[in-house]
């Protein structure tokens, strides 16, 4: 396909007038290495990964004329979490030349979580995180949805959507290599793409066992949004709590996995209280899950629709937090008396709800406590939304229903 430019791309060059160290981290095959190259001026750039060996052998055995190899241009290192020993020598640089954009760095990695990583650059560095596409770059359009809705929530309800349409994109996902792939070629991409993150990229993360990574993995695709409760996923795999929190981290930190925490107004107890889990790309879970566009608009798909759903519109969200205009936070909502709402949107301007719901339409009872928690937040809510696959509507004060092409379209 096309080379599709990346909302974040505006961002990133702002970044590089300010700081000497750019991190573009994110998940493997994401497109970290395509937008790094497109930081290169002409001729005065050196571009480099660390996937190969020679070049980490030059890193290793003389890193002070490593990090000078770009001279006065930059130095742009790909997958530099293969070599976490190389970031205090970036932090002596960088403090002897703190110029601007000298260096650009990617990570399939969170680089904090890797072991032997001497320094966080903290002061020096400023961090990206690139997502798979979101369906607005796909679109080639910006897509703001909580900016709209927090403005005006009728000129935010989008198209008449397609069911056909939502569900196959749902199914493709993200990832820029399988847009135009057929559903064969796409499910066996994915399938060997996991793979690949679980066998070879967790080794940087530490000592580990594979199976029981997996396994982890697909219990969390087999339940998109559950609730995290370590115990009982220790008791299922056989192994301590501890060693399942380990692991939970390691696939967050890969970028396979991400978590929504429990909403509360103590930013203390919200770190506390059991957080949702999630599949970061829908077409990564569908493929883990078998699910195919054509089963899951099938009556024997229909039971697993809504976890696909869900995981969808959460990552959409995920993506649109790094361009939006409306700086936001996402979390879960869930009381002692059961009360539940999927999603909790916090910006300063106030809440926005959202409940996911793969129905083709909004049922009265689909508001019961999105109506709950605006009465709770009184003035502070701005809307609460049940997000489905059917049309858009107004049925309450600031109650909508709105179909999940109002993300992006």
């Amino acid at each position: 396909m096309d080379l599709l430019p990346r909302h974040l791309r505006r961002l990133a060059d702002e970044l590089l007038d300010v700081t000497p160290v750019l991190v573009i981290e994110g998940a493997r095959q994401a497109g970290k290495s395509t937008l790094a190259h497109q930081f290169v001026p002409g001729g005065l750039s050196t571009v480099v990964t660390l996937d190969d060996p020679q070049v980490r052998a030059f890193a290793s055995l003389d890193p002070v004329g490593f990090l000078q190899s770009a001279g006065a241009g930059r130095l742009v290192i790909d997958e530099v979490q293969r070599m976490p020993s190389l970031m205090l020598p970036l932090k002596l640089a960088v403090d002897l030349d703190r110029r601007p954009g000298r260096f650009v760095l990617t990570g399939s990695a969170n680089l904090l979580r890797v072991p032997g990583s001497e320094d966080s650059l903290a002061g020096r560095a400023l961090t990206l995180r690139l997502q798979p596409f979101s369906q607005g770059e796909i679109e080639q359009r910006v897509d703001d949805w909580v900016t709209r809705l927090s403005a005006d929530p009728a000129g935010a309800i989008g198209r008449q959507p397609d069911r056909g349409d939502i569900v196959g994109r749902m199914v493709r996902g993200g990832y820029p290599a399988v847009q135009g792939l057929s559903p064969r070629a796409m499910g066996l991409w994915l399938k060997g793409y996991a793979d690949r993150l679980l066998e070879r990229d967790s080794a940087d993360l530490g000592t580990l066992q594979v199976p029981v990574l997996r396994r982890l993995l697909m219990l969390v695709a087999a339940a998109p949004g559950a609730e995290l409760v370590l115990e009982r996923f220790a008791e299922t795999l056989g192994v301590a709590r501890s060693t399942v929190q380990r692991y939970l981290d390691i696939l967050e930190a890969l970028f396979i996995t991400t978590t929504l925490p429990q909403w509360s107004r103590s930013l203390t107890s919200r770190q506390t209280r059991r957080a949702k889990c999630y599949v970061t790309d829908s077409g990564l879970l569908a493929a883990l899950n078998n699910h195919t566009a054509e089963r899951l608009l099938s009556p024997l798909g229909v039971d697993h629709l809504g976890g696909v759903v869900e995981t969808f519109v959460v990552n959409e969200l995920r993506r649109q937090q790094g361009w939006s205009e409306t700086p936001f936070e996402l979390s879960h909502f869930r009381d002692r008396n059961g009360a539940e709402v999927d999603v909790i949107i916090e910006t300063d301007r106030g809440v926005i709800a959202v409940e996911v719901k793969a129905a083709g339409s909004a049922q009265t009872r689909d508001f019961k406590h999105l109506a709950l928690l605006r009465d709770r937040l009184g003035d502070e809510c701005i809307a609460g939304v049940v997000m489905h696959l059917g049309p858009a509507g107004r049925v309450g004060d600031r109650l909508w229903a709105m179909p999940v092409t109002s993300l992006w379209a």
